[in-house]
């Protein structure tokens, strides 16, 4: 079993998900294109609602006449960005900046747009187990399982600096384009537009992790479970791991850092009144 099979049975097992993960791959020509077995679109579809899809299982590739959606045609590399954008004209008048000039500044400070793709793979992660690997992976699900992700990556690298969110462009930008084009994570809270074509949960957000930093991160949450989780998650998660033939936890039941730091105050209390 390879590395990187490995790591999905871990993350799957680790995190209390409802849906598939989801691998982005970026696509730079026709051949490469044309090399994948998976649903063409036929029509426009919004790349958000693309990665829903995929997070139910579907395989799902595009190119730039199929990809739905002005904001994420852009920032995912299909086209360059237009004066109008850079100037801030188009998105003052979407209504979500208070003058031209915020708008510019947001549009010239997120660099996250991508450039010279042809098309996009967007499966589950699963799917790319003995085949070649995801550029993004995306991982939907409650800000709790969210949390296990950021804990993830501060075991090996601490205080994360550098998350981008603005509320808007929340899968093509927050997700999936500032984490591949700065090799780190980033999260977000979706925005309104998602929220409305892929008809997300209120409970749901999503977090993008660069695959060159997957290992790491999955590692991350496999070494804190013990710190963070109560007994009927760590049971939940040996079994799981045991059922994917993955060496479990040692695990520690009955405490976690913030239990035992509040058994520890009680002490201490009891020891004052002494």
């Amino acid at each position: 079993m390879r590395e990187f099979e490995k790591d999905v049975k871990k993350v799957y097992a680790l995190l209390n998900i409802n849906r598939k993960i989801v691998g982005v791959k970026f696509l730079k020509n026709l051949e490469e294109f044309n090399s994948y077995n998976a649903v063409e679109l036929k029509r426009p579809m919004s790349y958000c609602v693309v990665v829903k899809s995929a997070s139910h299982g579907h395989r799902i590739k595009f190119d730039k006449s199929t990809s739905g959606c002005g904001g994420s045609t852009r920032a995912l590399g299909f086209e360059k960005p237009t004066d109008e954008f850079l100037s801030g004209e188009s998105p003052y008048k979407l209504g979500l900046f208070s003058n031209q000039e915020v708008a510019k500044r947001a549009a010239l400070e997120t660099s996250n747009i991508l450039s010279n793709t042809y098309g996009i793979l967007v499966q589950p992660l699963e799917d790319y187990i003995d085949k070649e690997t995801p550029d993004v992976v995306l991982i939907i699900g409650s800000p709790r399982e969210l949390m296990r992700v950021i804990q993830g990556y501060t075991y090996h690298n601490a205080i994360h600096k550098e998350f981008s969110m603005s509320g808007n462009q929340g899968i093509c930008v927050e997700a999936t384009a500032y984490p591949l084009i700065h090799n780190t994570l980033n999260m977000s809270l979706l925005c309104s537009g998602t929220r409305f074509l892929a008809a997300w949960s209120e409970n749901e957000a999503a977090i993008g992790i660069p695959f060159s930093l997957f290992n790491e991160v999955v590692d991350g949450i496999y070494k804190t479970v013990n710190a963070v989780e109560m007994d009927e998650r760590k049971t939940q998660i040996s079994e799981s791991l045991l059922s994917q033939n993955i060496d479990s936890i040692k695990m520690q039941y009955g405490k976690t850092y913030y239990t035992e730091y509040e058994e520890e105050k009680r002490k201490n209390r009891k020891n004052e009144k002494n």
